[in-house]
């Protein structure tokens, strides 16, 4: 039988919480967001479209420093790309949510 999945609030608020604690590894999450949303733009509008390619770089890289050098978690280590306890999907979509909760002057976390 499969392993049922939190849903996304849960994964949020327990579990994506719980491993971006420190500011400074919060801070490389929304610069990569950010990055790689404006790679996203400038390659559909003024670059070449094969710069697609690098947004995962763009957007997980600052992240995966973060994590590296300010919010170690010996459960989950470094390569948090690997994991296979949560779906990337909801990484993508909690980075985006922390992202614009920031921007928009809110509480990272409910």
């Amino acid at each position: 039988m499969p392993k049922s999945r939190p849903s996304f609030m849960t994964f949020y608020r327990d579990h994506y919480f719980a491993e971006h604690s420190h500011p400074a590894n919060i801070a490389l999450h929304v610069a990569g967001t950010l990055l790689g949303l404006g790679l996203i733009a400038a390659a559909l509008t003024v670059i070449s479209p094969w710069w697609l390619l690098a947004f995962p770089v763009v957007h997980v890289g600052p992240g995966l420093i973060g994590h590296r050098f300010f919010e170690r978690n010996a459960n989950v280590g470094d390569v948090r790309v690997l994991r296979t306890d949560v779906p990337v999907y909801l990484f993508l979509i909690a980075n985006h949510l922390l992202t614009w909760r920031l921007l928009t002057g809110r509480p990272a976390q409910f």
